[in-house]
């Protein structure tokens, strides 16, 4: 049977019901639209909160970037720093008294001196890569001479074009590099040592410091610097930069490594040969004494006849550089005794003896030259002290020897130690009739404080020797 719609009027209940339902459902729509907008709300502030925190980040990330960079940069400098304290910087000290240039550069000038200065960088860059590895070595080169004393000498050999020239090849030298210089130290005694000595002692110690290059082979007065460094551990930052061809003795037995510079520095002494030569020019077949041999060195003969100095003063009196000798020591050997000594001779007669023309000293013939590698009481025969600083009665058939050519250092030296030995006349109690100018000492060089003279055992003997002379 077909069922039909129910088209009965709605009951009042059912109406009610259906007015709160939808009263329910508008109540809901309504709390939905207001949640909504609240919701909008809180997503907008968080939009908000998002984008203050993302320039937040990106600042911080830049600035996190910013530090990466500076840590990278710091790395960088550490490494360098510890590069630079592991040490690549070398150190070379040249003693320009001593070790002279050569006169090929010299007399170039300018252009001389920019040379020496390319041979040194070049041999020193060589040599190191080759024993220690390819790196950035730093160059340090140090020059301290006596320039004025030094241009005198270069005249005084005949060659004014290298004194002319050597202003400009300082120059030269000095304008090479910015480390390379050639420094003047004046005339005081032994100036250029005393800088050395003080460039080694601080230079050598700094822990940057690779190697220290030493050119003042030919002076035995840098012995105790040397050996003070190498007992100080520092024995393997030391290199020797030879300049003569023969080192001085106490030096070239230190066992350290050699470098040679090929025609860079003269290879024989000013003095020993050229010198001689310009001052004396009658010397001929002389020999320089060793120690085991002689070795003949022949010197163009004059036929003029030139006497030797006469006097210790008469030899100072020509400027000269010093090097260092050995101290005589008379414990060992004197190349004169007491027995020697002629007291009753007038310093009158004595200088007209070694002054006149038929006098034992007139020619150096056949004269001998010192040996600056040894010390003067140990040549054989030594020079006699009395024959070369007052007068000698022996004549030829003295034991010691008076024919060696002395330089002006040789006779201070014989000077300061005949002083040592006290005069024959003094120690008796006796005027001695030279006076000041004897060679011998009036006065033991302790004076009152002298420690053998408390044991009875000094040789100055005589009556007020051990007091201050009286001004």
């Amino acid at each position: 049977m077909d069922s039909f719609p129910d088209t009965r009027p709605s009951s009042p209940g059912r109406h009610l019901r259906i007015q709160g339902y939808l009263e329910n459902l508008n109540g809901e729509i309504r709390t939905l639209l207001a949640d909504n907008s609240l919701y909008t709300d809180i997503i907008n502030k968080l939009k908000s909160d998002l984008n203050v925190y993302q320039r937040a980040f990106s600042d911080v990330n830049a600035e996190l970037d910013r530090y990466k960079t500076q840590m990278l940069e710091t790395e960088k400098q550490k490494e360098d720093l510890e590069a630079r304290l592991k040490g690549h910087r070398v150190v070379t000290l040249i003693d320009g008294d001593g070790a002279i240039f050569s006169k090929e550069l010299i007399v170039q000038g300018q252009a001389g001196g920019l040379i020496a200065a390319q041979k040194i960088s070049d041999s020193l860059i060589q040599h190191l890569s080759e024993r220690y590895g390819s790196h950035q070595y730093q160059l340090w080169v140090y020059v301290f001479l006596n320039k004025k004393g030094l241009m005198e000498t270069l005249g005084r050999l005949g060659s004014p074009q290298l004194k002319n020239n050597f202003e400009d090849f300082v120059t030269g030298f000095n304008q090479a590099a910015e480390r390379f210089s050639m420094l003047d130290v004046g005339n005081a005694k032994e100036a250029a040592d005393a800088k050395i000595k003080c460039h080694l002692e601080d230079d050598i110690r700094l822990p940057q410091t690779f190697k220290v290059i030493f050119a003042g082979c030919h002076d035995n007065g840098y012995v105790t610097n040397l050996r003070s460094q190498i007992t100080a551990g520092y024995k393997n930052k030391l290199i020797l930069l030879k300049s003569y061809a023969e080192m001085a003795s106490g030096i070239a037995e230190m066992d350290l490594p050699i470098l040679t510079i090929p025609d860079l520095f003269v290879a024989q002494k000013l003095g020993v040969t050229e010198v001689a030569a310009s001052r004396f020019p009658s010397y001929s077949n002389a020999t320089i004494v060793g120690e085991t041999k002689e070795t003949n060195k022949q010197i163009p003969a004059n036929p003029q006849i030139v006497s030797p100095p006469t006097s210790y003063s008469s030899v100072t009196a020509v400027p000269y550089k010093r090097d260092s000798t050995p101290d005589l020591d008379f414990s060992e050997g004197s190349t004169s005794g007491e027995s020697d000594y002629d007291d009753d001779l007038p310093h009158n007669a004595v200088v007209a003896a070694m002054a006149s023309p038929n006098s034992s000293s007139q020619s150096f013939s056949n004269s001998r030259y010192i040996n600056p590698n040894i010390p003067l009481w140990k040549h054989k025969p030594p020079p006699c002290t009395l024959f070369y600083l007052a007068s000698c009665k022996h004549g030829s058939t003295c034991k010691y020897s008076h024919d060696y050519y002395l330089e002006a250092e040789h006779y201070e030296v014989m000077r300061e130690n005949a002083k040592k030995q006290p005069c024959p006349a003094a120690n008796r109690g006796e005027v001695c009739t030279w006076g000041e100018e004897c060679c011998y000492g009036h006065y033991c060089s302790a004076l009152s404080k002298c420690h053998f003279l408390k044991q009875g055992r000094c040789k100055f003997s005589g009556a007020n020797m051990h007091k201050n002379p009286s001004p």
